[in-house]
């Protein structure tokens, strides 16, 4: 059983719009294993809203590692625990990006550093800002 604890995040300090991040003592959890077919279950925050099905975005960001490296497993059973609330300006959004990209690369044998996961992150998100601190931690300034 595969577990990331990825935190939320705070964006847009100051004058640093789109290129400061800070990571936060909230967080997201998600387990992951392998499974012939993909079972979603969404605890916390969001569960009333947000699909258990292969639209989901910690599965999205998941299959993009899957894609980057040209592999995939059949299916995966995921928990996630949210504790980050929806639309709070929290990064809920990149942390459930970060924790899909982590189980991801980790469902495949880590074949992707730090750096990688970042720009995947970053692709996804369309900016640094939350998706950098919540896999960096503390406090990140990024630029594209």
């Amino acid at each position: 059983m595969l577990r990331v604890r990825v935190p939320a995040t705070t964006a847009n300090l100051g004058a640093g719009f789109d290129c400061l991040g800070l990571a936060l003592s909230l967080f997201n959890e998600v387990e992951a294993e392998t499974a012939d077919e993909l079972d979603i279950r969404v605890e916390g925050e969001g569960a009333a809203e947000l699909p258990a099905d292969a639209t989901n975005l910690v599965w999205r960001a998941a299959q993009r590692v899957f894609e980057h490296v040209s592999h995939a497993p059949r299916g995966a059973r995921l928990r996630l625990r949210n504790a980050i609330p929806l639309e709070s300006g929290l990064g809920s959004s990149a942390a459930a990006t970060v924790a899909g990209l982590m189980i991801g690369n980790a469902l495949v044998g880590a074949p992707l550093d730090e750096a990688a996961l970042l720009d995947l992150a970053v692709t996804m998100e369309g900016h640094p800002d939350n998706v950098a601190p919540a896999l960096l931690g503390g406090l990140v300034v990024a630029g594209q």
